[in-house]
């Protein structure tokens, strides 16, 4: 029996992510490449130092200024740590060769069990953030349109800096945490007013949403591009009323040449819209290209959004997120040689956390990206797609997606200029239309 959902709008069928385990808690002071903190306990955090971004310092002195008394409490290397300034503002000097990855460990000194809000980060006396970048750090500072431009020149792959800072993943979403995730919706063909959940899309330009092709199908037929819409800047498919909510009809869709329903070689098609606003709820993701040797990916932790179907196979209007692992082919493969020996190739590539975890994008999550972040010129981080969910492992007798299974992804790099070329971009130093 079908479920619907009602609200003003449209009359919708909704599904989402399929996570368990707890709530992953991140803190990435002026979003920064070089370190983060990962919440351990309701009072405790682990800080997390990536010296494997700069490979060419070998000895380094962090400093960490806080805006309450902290207390670190050990490291995972040999380390000199002094603290001066009511224990608010300390120096980590890990001894030796640096490590790829340098933890350490610390607490309020009031036991308390809020954020540890940084307001200073300096490398070997290299201010990388503090409060005057962080109040820089707007939206209206992603707008790089100058005077005599004729066409807006965006930085991609950013975000708010009270969504860039502090996220929470497996688990639901704020607006505005991941902008460019969009949800693609098909109305009925003589009622424009009903409409079903397809599945997730990218914004990658003003007038672009990137999805897989099969998403413009519905029982192997295609549908007419007049029944698509796109609902961007939400976390909550059923509240109509959201601040920054866009809801925009498709004025045409192009689906790859190569594409074919049963395979994730060029599962990729670009719904054009009139045009989006950019705001704080919606920004476009960058586009990884055009290099695309998927073995650099193999090991690699990137993220994935979705309304798909909750582990419970229920219906759920809420954005939910987690993070997940490329693998390599021969992982997959040997976990379902029938399934994945079809489906993998040079294009494609499969990722998921280990069978048991049970998180997963499940049905509805096909079009989302799996994101990826990668650390700019100015030390903080851009996310860029690097693929489409394709196909889930669907067991033999079943109908519904497996989250025990890995999932396949269409690698957008190598179709990168097939989708700048359709997509109205001009690329520019990370800067898109």
């Amino acid at each position: 029996m079908e479920v619907f959902l009602v609200f003003s709008l449209f009359i919708l069928t909704v599904n989402s992510v399929a996570i368990r385990g707890p709530e992953y808690t991140r803190y990435d002071p002026c979003s920064l490449g070089l370190i983060y903190f990962e919440k351990s306990t309701n009072t405790s955090w682990q800080g997390v130092i990536n010296f494997s971004l700069y490979p060419n310092i070998s000895n380094a002195a962090i400093e960490i200024s806080f805006d309450k008394p902290m207390t670190i409490y050990g490291a995972s290397h040999n380390t000199i740590i002094t603290a001066t300034d009511d224990w608010k503002v300390f120096v980590l000097k890990p001894s030796g060769e640096l490590p790829p990855r340098y933890v350490f460990y610390l607490a309020e000194n009031n036991n308390g069990n809020n954020v540890p809000i940084v307001t200073q980060v300096k490398l070997n006396d290299l201010v990388l953030c503090n409060d005057i970048m962080k109040k820089d750090q707007t939206i209206q500072s992603l707008n790089m349109t100058k005077p005599d431009d004729t066409v807006q020149r965006q930085v991609c792959g950013r975000r708010a800096l009270q969504n860039a800072e502090l996220n929470s993943v497996k688990t639901d979403v704020k607006a505005g945490d991941w902008p460019w995730h969009v949800a693609v919706l098909i109305t009925g063909p003589n009622d424009v007013n009903q409409a079903m959940y397809q599945c997730g899309g990218n914004i990658i330009s003003k007038t672009a949403v990137l999805t897989a092709g099969h998403c413009i199908f519905l029982n192997r037929v295609r549908v007419h591009v007049s029944q698509f819409v796109v609902e961007a800047g939400i976390d909550n498919l059923l509240d109509a009323y959201q601040v920054g909510r866009q809801s925009l009809r498709a004025v045409d869709i192009i689906i790859h040449p190569a594409f074919h329903l049963d395979e994730a070689t060029a599962d990729l098609a670009i719904i054009r819209v009139n045009r989006f606003r950019y705001s704080e709820y919606v920004q476009p993701i960058c586009i990884w290209g055009p290099s695309y040797n998927k073995e650099n990916l193999y090991g690699e932790t990137a993220l994935v959004a979705g309304f798909g179907t909750t582990e419970e196979n229920k219906l759920s209007n809420k954005l939910r997120s987690t993070y997940t692992v490329v693998q390599n082919d021969t992982t997959c493969i040997a976990y379902s040689p029938q399934l994945y020996m079809s489906l993998l190739n040079e294009f494609t590539f499969c990722a998921g956390l280990s069978p048991d975890a049970g998180t997963s994008p499940l049905q509805g999550d096909s079009g989302g990206g799996l994101v990826v972040a990668v650390m700019q010129p100015d030390h903080k981080v851009s996310w860029f797609l690097r693929g489409l969910l394709s196909k889930c492992g669907v067991p033999h007798g079943k109908t519904m997606c497996d989250p025990t299974f890995y999932v396949v992804y269409t690698d957008v790099a190598p179709h990168y200029g097939w989708i700048y070329h359709h997509s109205g971009l001009s690329y520019l130093n990370n800067i898109v239309d």
